[in-house]
């Protein structure tokens, strides 16, 4: 029995699909850097059986009732849903136990968007993308599968950088260096800000090796360690 979820926005149909059209190519640019070729292939039936995304308008004749809403946030699900003017839904959805791949690629899909509104399926109650994002977080990931590949660790004594992303994580380390035995306020920190802080929190890693165990697309996490540098410099 093939498995969907529904996801309803507040953006426009073509709002939607251009940052679909964005995240996708970001995706497949992601698994190439994570990936060797060979790796690639192995895992190619995992990238196949990624969920097709369909993104729709809303139908007229669907109303919040015809959804099971958490009864603790029945009325703030309404009023978001009454407000959405579109959807995706993911077709065929493999189980996330069999495919860290989509996990990953659901997780960031997720966090491409400032709030969603999403219908599991079935009897499920209707989720926010916070309750959904945890309910992620009991399936492996995508690095996941790079567990048994050691990470390159960073010798900063002898270590030279060769390019800015390089720079850009030494300057990190220095300023961690610097707040040893301070109490940095990770609540503070937006969520790829926070994913790359706990990454390098307790061992140094070179720019790939951190890249791999943040678990980011490359966009979010240039972004995120340059937020975590000004972020650790105000401290």
């Amino acid at each position: 029995m093939s498995r969907a979820l529904n996801l309803y926005f507040r953006l426009s149909v073509k709002e939607l699909e251009r940052v679909i059209e964005d995240y996708q190519a970001e995706f497949d640019q992601a698994l190439e850097d994570t990936f060797s070729d060979d790796e690639l292939l192995k895992y190619e039936p995992m990238i196949d059986a990624i969920a097709a995304i369909y993104v729709q308008p809303i139908s007229n004749e669907l109303s919040f009732d015809d959804f099971y809403g958490d009864p603790a946030q029945e009325e703030k699900q309404r009023l978001f849903f009454e407000s959405c003017r579109s959807s995706i839904v993911l077709e065929n959805l493999p189980y996330f136990e069999s495919n860290p791949i989509q996990v990953t690629y659901l997780t960031d899909l997720l966090w491409s968007f400032e709030e969603v509104l999403i219908d599991p399926g079935g009897v499920s109650n209707l989720m926010f993308r916070k309750d959904y994002l945890e309910e992620l977080k009991r399936y492996k990931p995508m690095d996941s599968l790079l567990a048994d590949k050691p990470e390159k660790v960073i010798e900063t004594k002898t270590s030279v950088p060769v390019s800015p992303i390089d720079f850009l994580v030494l300057d990190v380390y220095k300023e961690l260096d610097r707040l040893r035995g301070f109490a940095v306020p990770v609540d503070d920190l937006g969520e790829k800000p926070r994913r790359i802080y706990e990454a390098m929190k307790n061992e140094k890693l070179d720019s790939t090796g951190l890249f791999k165990k943040s678990g980011l697309i490359p966009k979010d996490f240039d972004d995120g360690l340059e937020r975590l540098k000004f972020f650790l410099r105000k401290l």
